[in-house]
């Protein structure tokens, strides 16, 4: 009989070898190792019989209904697992905690001749694994980190410095939340989990960059927050400060928040919940703008009531280099040479 090889996370990640995710597809969704590949055991609700009966009638009866419920999958589990194989010579299996369920896809694989890893903890092994690892690949690297206020277009910039072949980390990109009250209009945030998996892994393909270019934020974006080892090394990074006129700024919000779009409706729900930081007459006046479909008139309203003072207050307290021009492509211009001249005093 063959005995099933188990592998810790970090041996698989040097190797490059390929994950399978044998959890639900709703525990799938909510978080897994990047580029995984799921092969549910159970659907959710079957996971959930299983887990009553282990409730109420213990062990013995649970893995009994398990094995039912399974039973009449294993060929098709098998072959989808076998199909994967096909393209990645290496698979390993995984579940949450590297128990039953793992165990189980990796014994059928195994019997029928489809030869297969099994990852030591689990999902849970990555996970500490990748808390650790950010902290490792950031080692003696710089972070610039570019500040400005709302609608400096920092993250257009950086996403066109990426695509000019700087090191950068989209932050916003890649929570799904532009950082604001209204930055979550249009997208859709991963759970903390599969952020923090996300950034180790373009923090990993980046780890032999000296340098990397992210924008400044606060330690929460929406819902999420920044990795504790990740925000401790922007608060040490090298501040660039950007800054445009206020309608240049304007228009780039227009384009970047979708502006018509969508109803009022999904504008008014986040202007109600800085209601208390606004002067009351502005706030009906930004409120009547929306209303009418005069977006610019409430977002200028918006930059300089809200957003600008907002903004000035959070300001880190260094700034090592300012950058003040007229338009979005002058300030990648400026940014490019910047970059190319490596001229950006630490002090």
């Amino acid at each position: 009989m063959n005995v099933i090889k188990e592998i810790d996370i970090e041996q698989s990640i040097e190797k490059g070898f390929t994950f399978v995710d044998v959890r639900t597809p709703e525990e799938f969704k909510e978080f897994h190792i990047p580029r995984s590949y799921n092969v549910p055991l159970f659907t959710l609700e079957e996971k959930k019989i299983v887990s009553e009966i282990y409730r109420t009638k213990g062990e013995k009866e649970a893995r009994l209904k398990a094995v039912e419920i399974v039973s009449p999958k294993i060929p098709s589990i098998v072959s989808r697992v076998a199909e994967i194989k096909k393209r990645h010579e290496n698979v390993v299996i995984y579940c949450w905690r590297g128990g039953l369920r793992s165990l189980a896809v990796a014994t059928f694989c195994n019997l029928a001749g489809v030869f297969v890893f099994r990852l030591k903890g689990g999902y849970r092994a990555f996970r500490q694994f990748i808390l650790d690892d950010i902290q490792r690949i950031l080692g003696d690297k710089k972070l610039y980190v570019i500040y400005g206020p709302t609608g400096c277009a920092k993250t257009h910039l950086l996403r066109n410095l990426a695509k000019k072949g700087f090191s950068v980390i989209d932050l916003e990109g890649l929570a799904g939340h532009r950082g604001s009250v209204f930055g979550s209009i249009g997208l859709k945030q991963p759970s903390q989990k599969m952020f923090d998996a996300l950034l180790w892994a373009k923090l990993r393909k980046l780890s032999n960059e000296k340098f990397i270019l992210v924008e400044g934020e606060s330690k929460r974006i929406g819902r999420l927050f920044i990795p504790e080892p990740f925000w401790k090394k922007m608060e040490q990074g090298i501040n660039i400060m950007v800054e445009l006129p206020l309608e240049a700024r304007v228009e780039y919000s227009m384009k970047d928040y979708r502006v018509g779009r969508y109803s009022s409706d999904v504008y008014l729900q986040p202007l109600k919940r800085i209601e208390k930081y606004l002067p009351q007459e502005i706030y009906k006046e930004i409120k009547s703008a929306i209303n009418e479909g005069s977006y610019r008139k409430a977002i200028e309203l918006l930059m300089v009531y809200y957003y600008d003072k907002l903004y000035k207050r959070s300001m880190p307290g260094k700034c090592n280099i300012k950058i003040s021009v007229a338009t979005v492509s002058e300030l990648e211009e400026k940014i490019i040479n910047l970059l190319q001249s490596q001229d950006i005093p630490e002090g």
